[in-house]
């Protein structure tokens, strides 16, 4: 990375709460990173999304830096509700809980689990230095469902908590007070507006246009210093 740097103008990365993070990680001038927010791959598409039935099965899923022991706690803790888990992660786990299913699904199924849950938690990691996760739980907002994130680096840039989803600090309990909340039937009102507000942020705010556009400004700002420091 020191010998590359010579040659690096500007780095991207996908939230600014990275930005100091990745300078002190690798030893660089934090005055050359910049954020460049994910995308949604159909956002901004024009792709109508109807609201779907919520269903019974509460969904959780993705590999990479995932922490599913706390979520495995709370579903101890809510033994009558049905969880299902799409990760290989769990493979040979001793101690699953008759009310969770998991292992691995295809990417299509992926989508039809979290199309059909009655709301989707995302459990990552906290000892991050990246920003983790944003696949699944903007995937989850588009499709309009109650979407429970844990706290961690970054997550605030794409998640309004409590407006277009709920981030929740990853304990057992966090989790079975975020669950119980959406599952309650007085807080449909809220819940509904909550998922049209998410779709609507993803839809306007998470596009590949806005992606590229950043990506493009950052390149243009990256020449204009070219000259100066040849």
């Amino acid at each position: 990375m020191k010998l590359a740097d010579r040659a690096v103008f500007r780095y991207a990365v996908h939230s600014q709460a990275e930005v100091p993070v990745f300078a002190h990680l690798w030893g660089i001038d934090e005055s050359k990173v910049r954020s460049c927010s994910f995308y949604h791959k159909k956002a901004g598409s024009g792709v109508t999304v109807t609201d779907k039935p919520r269903g019974r099965h509460i969904f959780a899923g993705g590999t990479s830096f995932r922490d599913y022991e706390p979520l495995l706690d709370a579903a101890r803790l809510l033994p009558d509700h049905e969880f299902v888990i799409a990760t290989n992660r769990l493979d040979n786990h001793p101690q699953i809980p008759p009310n969770v299913r998991a292992g691995l699904v295809s990417p299509s199924e992926f989508d039809t689990l979290i199309d059909t849950a009655a709301a989707v938690v995302v459990p990552l990691r906290r000892d991050v230095h990246r920003i983790i996760g944003m696949l699944t739980y903007l995937q989850a907002m588009w499709a309009k469902k109650p979407t429970i994130v844990s706290d961690t680096l970054g997550v605030r840039e794409y998640v309004a908590d409590g407006e277009t989803g709920l981030i929740v600090t990853g304990t057992p309990e966090s989790y079975v007070a975020a669950i119980e909340w959406v599952l309650d039937p007085d807080n449909n009102g809220r819940i509904q507006q909550m998922c049209t507000a998410a779709h609507r942020a993803v839809n306007q705010q998470f596009t590949i246009e806005n992606h590229v556009s950043r990506l493009l400004a950052i390149v243009d700002e990256a020449l204009e210093t070219v000259p100066a420091q040849r």
